[in-house]
């Protein structure tokens, strides 16, 4: 044995592997390579066996795996030891390794003979894949439910308008509470554990707790309300409160699940509809006293013409009782007025529309006498018996009737009165016209025949009395139209004719004009514009003037010493703008008691002033109200003493549309207006009709000196015939001068038989009818112009030298024809 062990290393007994045989170099090294190959891999396969082996502490089989790494490790060895040889023949080393190998093969098949059934019984690789992928995908399922469920509940949190809460089993909050911090701004310091009593409002707290913990005390369902704060609308806030406990198995409280209901929208609902009930029920008291204490009659009718509702007036005026009406139909109630009461009715829920102030006559078991009632009728839209309404359905008629027969018969006496009036009216108006012509024509008469005594005394004594007749006779006249204008305007009739009208110029004749009547009282009167005026203005030319030339010879007649000024000045700052004319005078002036009385019809400021200066008092009154018909206004101030001022504002077009000019100051030209005022040379034939033989022989005194040949008429019956004769035989009249008022023909129908006989000459109407004579009557009727009486002279004369020597017959006629076609386009329209 120890010769064994002696000699097991000794390699003298065997020559080395190279040199036993023929081995060629080749495969020499390729056993060589191969076996230190084969050495490594099964030196390695266990050292990665072990390595992971250690990695697994539940590997089902330890001992078969170090057992196999020993057989793989001997195997490896074997394979060394034979690339060894090669070169140290150690075969005894290589036989007991060889052995060695054997027997553990032999132990590792032994073992798995006996490991085997185990193994077997193990699953398979894929068998196991299956269900680890299986138990991934539940995993996974599972996982996505968890998220899904709790997005779920963030979304509850974040979402709800309630509160979603969790405290542990003593009512602590222990984590933090998402919904709870949403609602009422408290962060998670805030409201941990009891902190969230502090949201609660202070008030509500005793109460709170207590039921809180009577519910942690007993595990049963917790149920409070009370008010809890709002962070974004910064108020506390009506809550109702839910919370239930989650047990363990062994019954003990794990924690309570709760909820926070916002109740304030039900809680102010609530509320309001209490309100709305009260309102209702005062609204419903309310309507039942205005139903008992109307004074007119008030009925609610449905669609079947019943009566749903009727106060006790209706009642007393349908001469039944509120019994007797309360489901009844109309036609059994107003037996004498059920033909004009239920068309209306019908009328009303079929149009779904009011039919206001109709007047009901009849009579009624209440009255024998016939009696008028003004009712309205109104659609209503009540509930059904179902509680609902139908669109646009009118269910029932709300009626309101008043006796209005004591108001007809005061209108009807109204009416009776205001004809009478309208009756005295007329006369009055037909009393000034009468008047006005028959003051009129022998004012005619004495101003002509003054004209013509003028024209013959030389004695200067003469000549002033025949002035002073004359001066008489025109403030006469002057009395006349004043009381004639301020009649037209009481009456309606006066009528403002609104054109454009070039100021400068209106306002340099006016100065021409009242020039004069300030040199003969030996005062100074100028006019001035303040600043830019504009450079025409809408307005009536000839009413504005009357005012201005009023104010201004009241001015001139009441100042004594000084001046006179009248002012024109355009006011920009006004809405709309407006130019405003000031009669400024240095004056007696005016206290303000005189003021208070100054535009009154005949009235000045005391008698003393009507003796001294004289005057009607009828022309301030006159001017103030041409200046509210022209839409302006009239102001004036005054101090005794010291003069006064009148203003006169009228408004203009807007400031966009005015021209505004810079106007020269005002120059009069005496001499080249004595030029043009002088008359006229005639070389014409003249047809003079009038029924007053002064009117005629004045006419043709006139008409005659001024050159012209003269023929004269009674009436209207001789100038037709007159005029007549003289076309027929050859030497026609060149203009006729026709008085409109005349016996047996009067000078309007003269004038028709005229035109329809084709006489084309010129006809100037002649009338002192100033009340009713407008100017458009005159021409309508076929006249040319018109000339007012008394005869002024050279007015007489420049007319009729217009008309003989300026136009020609066929300008007459289109002007004719056009008046005519504006008169029918008129008529057609209706307008007057």
């Amino acid at each position: 044995m120890g010769d064994l062990i002696g000699k097991f290393w000794d390699t003298s007994d065997f020559p080395a592997r190279w040199s036993c045989g023929n081995w060629s170099e080749f495969l020499g090294w390729l056993h060589i390579i191969s076996d230190l190959a084969t050495f490594g891999a099964y030196f390695a396969i266990p050292v990665v066996l072990v390595y992971f082996a250690r990695r697994r502490d539940d590997f089902p089989f330890t001992k078969l795996f170090w057992l196999f790494a020993a057989f793989i490790s001997a195997c490896g060895l074997v394979h060394l030891i034979e690339a060894i040889i090669f070169w140290y023949p150690i075969h005894r080393v290589s036989g007991l390794m060889k052995f060695i190998t054997a027997t553990v093969s032999w132990g590792t098949v032994i073992i798995l003979i006996q490991h085997m059934p185990r193994i077997l019984r193990l699953p398979s690789i894929v068998a196991t894949n299956e269900r680890l992928k299986l138990e991934i995908r539940q995993r996974e399922e599972t996982q996505r439910e968890l998220q899904q469920a709790k997005a779920r509940y963030v979304a509850l949190l974040s979402g709800t308008r309630s509160i979603v809460w969790t405290s542990d089993p003593e009512g602590n909050f222990s984590t933090p509470q998402v919904s709870w911090e949403r609602y009422t701004g408290q962060s998670w310091s805030e409201h941990r554990r009891f902190g969230w009593i502090d949201a609660i409002h202070p008030d509500d707290r005793p109460s709170l707790k207590r039921r809180w913990q009577a519910a942690l005390d007993s595990g049963n369902k917790y149920q409070a309300s009370g008010r809890i704060w709002h962070r974004d609308s910064q108020s506390y806030r009506t809550f109702a409160a839910e919370a239930v406990a989650i047990k363990n198995d062994d019954g003990s409280i794990r924690e309570w699940v709760g909820t926070i209901g916002d109740m304030e929208e039900q809680h102010q609902a609530e509320t309001n509809l209490g309100v709305i009930q009260s309102e209702l029920a005062r609204k419903n008291r309310e309507l039942e006293l205005i139903y008992k204490a109307a004074p007119v009659g008030m009925s609610v009718i449905d669609r079947e013409l019943r009566f749903l509702r009727v106060n006790e007036r209706l009642a007393n005026i349908n001469g039944r009782s509120r019994d007797d009406h309360i489901g009844s139909r109309l036609d059994e109630i107003l037996h004498g007025l059920n033909d004009q009461v239920e068309p209306i009715c019908h009328r009303v829920f079929e149009t779904g529309r009011p039919v206001l102030n109709v007047e009901i006559v009849g009579k009624t078991p209440a009255s024998k006498k016939e009696r008028t009632w003004l009712a309205s009728y109104y659609p209503l839209e009540l509930p059904q018996e179902n509680g609902s309404t139908d669109d646009h359905r009118v269910t029932a008629v709300s009626s309101i009737v008043q006796d209005i027969t004591e108001r007809k018969e005061q209108e009807q006496r109204l009416r009776e009165s205001e004809q009478i009036a309208l009756a005295a009216n007329q006369a009055k108006s037909e009393f000034l016209a009468n008047m006005s012509h028959e003051i009129r024509t022998p004012m005619a008469a004495i101003l002509g025949y003054a004209d013509v005594l003028l024209g013959h005394l030389k004695d200067p004594d003469n000549r002033n009395c025949v002035l002073i007749m004359k001066k008489n006779g025109q403030f006469l006249l002057e009395l006349i139209n004043d009381i004639l204008d301020l009649s037209r305007i009481e009456a309606g009739k006066l009528n403002m004719e609104v054109e454009e009208c070039p100021l400068p110029q209106m306002v340099a004749d006016i100065q021409s004009l009242m020039l004069v009547r300030a040199e003969e009282k030996e005062i100074k009167f100028e006019v001035e514009f303040d600043g830019k005026v504009p450079r025409t203005i809408k307005t009536d030319p000839i009413r504005l003037r009357q005012v201005l030339i009023n104010l201004i010879g009241n001015a001139i007649k009441f100042t004594d010493e000084g001046e006179v000024r009248l002012r024109v000045k355009f006011v920009e700052g006004s809405n709309p703008p407006v130019v405003e004319f000031a009669v400024v005078d240095t004056g007696i002036g005016m206290s303000e008691e005189q003021i208070d009385r100054l535009f009154r019809p005949f009235s000045q400021g005391d008698s003393s002033v009507t003796r001294r200066y004289g005057g009607s008092g009828l022309g301030l009154a006159i001017s103030q109200r041409l200046v509210q018909m022209l839409q302006g206004e009239m102001d004036l101030s005054s101090a005794v003493g010291q003069g006064s001022t009148f203003f006169v504002r009228l408004p203009t077009a807007s400031f966009a549309e005015i021209d505004l000019v810079k106007p020269d100051l005002v120059r009069r030209d005496t001499e080249s207006k004595s030029r043009s005022a002088a008359p006229k040379e005639l070389a014409c034939r003249v047809l003079v009709v009038d029924d007053r033989r002064d009117v005629r022989h004045i006419s043709q005194h006139f008409l005659e000196k001024a050159g012209a040949t003269v023929a004269t008429a009674e009436d209207g019956r001789q100038g037709y015939d007159a005029a007549v004769q003289a076309r027929d035989s050859g030497e026609p009249f060149d203009v006729i001068v026709m008085d409109m008022q005349m016996p047996n023909l009067d000078g309007l129908q003269a004038t028709a038989m005229l035109r329809s006989v084709g006489i084309d000459w010129p006809v100037i109407a002649l009338t002192a009818d100033a009340m009713k004579g407008d100017r458009d009557r005159c021409l309508n009727g076929g006249c040319d112009d018109y000339l007012a009486k008394p005869i002024d002279q050279a007015k007489l004369v420049a007319m009729v030298a217009h008309y003989s020597q300026d136009i020609s017959i066929e300008q007459l006629r289109q002007k004719r024809t056009a008046r005519a076609a504006k008169l029918r386009a008129h008529l057609e329209s209706g307008q007057d």
